[in-house]
């Protein structure tokens, strides 16, 4: 069926070319979209708030990720007008955005103890953290829109559109990561100096990848004004109701450990691995024992996450419903 449209088409353009020429506009546009993200900001919205809890004596927990709700987008229309009001237009755009920032946390403590003349000491307590978090938001939407334009001044028009959209979108997620723990206990065991030591360190990069498709709907007026015979400048506002629900992907942790522990440290042991797994991604509700609360947040899991800790699991929601502002050039053939 495809085939027989497309070769109708070609023969009617073949056939009649200054007659449908004639009928095509041809737009490029670019602009900025203003987006709600659903849970993709829950999320982020989330771990900020568990930083936050998390901030009290005698730990120092940061934070600055911020929230991902604006998008660069570029796009290009082919307009056939059926009269001087009417048209209709097929779009391919992308759009783009992204967020990173640093999470990191922080312990420093010592303490000194006494139980008996032969067995006192001091522990010191080291434990650092740092992860460096970013996801890049990526959709390319092919959509038609039936547009209504009318004279607003001399050598301007305003239009009306409105119309559906195939999205298909992508979701990376990566972090590198850091974490440090330093145990010692310098103690004195009966006149006798002796340092026990529990030291690991771990480090990594972890990447996670997404995909989805969906439809959507879209509304989009604007101006034309004429420059000059055949060309256009276009300043328009769109609005979009899209929301993405079933994202399917794949994930890659690679890391190395360093263990060192006993008196004096005299034991140690240390590995690289790396793990990769399909799977989705889900939107839980987490609780901490640690803070007492609950927090939205993302999980990727081959399966339906289950634990004590979650909560109001389903597959996450990322949309990009909002308004977008773009201008561009119009050229009639």
């Amino acid at each position: 069926m495809k085939k027989k449209v497309i070769i109708c088409l070609l023969f009617i353009i073949l056939s009649f070319p200054e007659a449908v020429l004639s009928q095509l506009s041809f737009r490029i546009f670019a602009g900025k979209s203003l987006i709600h993200g659903g849970d993709l900001n829950q999320n982020i919205y989330g771990w900020s708030e568990y930083f936050k809890d998390r901030n009290q004596a005698p730990y120092t927990f940061d934070y600055n990720l911020k929230e991902l709700h604006s998008l660069l987008e570029g796009g290009v229309d082919l307009a056939y007008n059926f009269s001087h009001r009417w048209s209709a237009a097929l779009s391919i755009e992308l759009l783009e955005g992204t967020t990173h920032g640093e999470m990191s946390s922080s312990m420093n403590d010592e303490q000194d103890y006494f139980h008996s003349p032969g067995d006192s000491g001091t522990i010191y307590l080291n434990e650092q953290s740092l992860q460096e978090p970013k996801y890049h938001l990526q959709t390319i939407p092919v959509s038609i829109t039936i547009f209504y334009s009318f004279p607003f001044r001399d050598n301007m028009n305003f239009f009306l559109g409105c119309g559906v959209g195939y999205y298909s979108g992508k979701i990376n997620y990566r972090e590198n990561y850091q974490y440090d723990f330093d145990y010692i206990d310098e103690k004195n065991n009966n006149g006798v100096p002796v340092s026990f030591v529990d030291k690991y360190s771990s480090s990594g990069s972890y990447y996670e990848e997404s995909r989805c498709k969906t439809f959507g709907f879209h509304l989009r007026g604007g101006l034309e004004y004429k420059i000059r015979s055949g060309i256009h400048l276009i300043v328009e506002a769109a609005g979009r109701m899209v929301e993405f629900k079933e994202w399917k992907g794949n994930k890659n942790d690679s890391f190395s450990w360093d263990h060192t522990w006993g008196y004096w440290g005299a034991y140690s042991d240390k590995d690289s691995l790396k793990e990769a797994a399909e799977g989705k991604l889900w939107m839980v509700t987490f609780h901490s024992e640690k803070t007492g609360k609950s927090y939205p947040r993302f999980i990727f899991s081959d399966e339906k996450p289950s634990s004590y800790f979650y909560t109001e699991v389903r597959p996450a929601r990322i949309n990009l419903n909002g308004l977008s502002l773009r201008a561009g050039i119009k050229i009639s053939f």
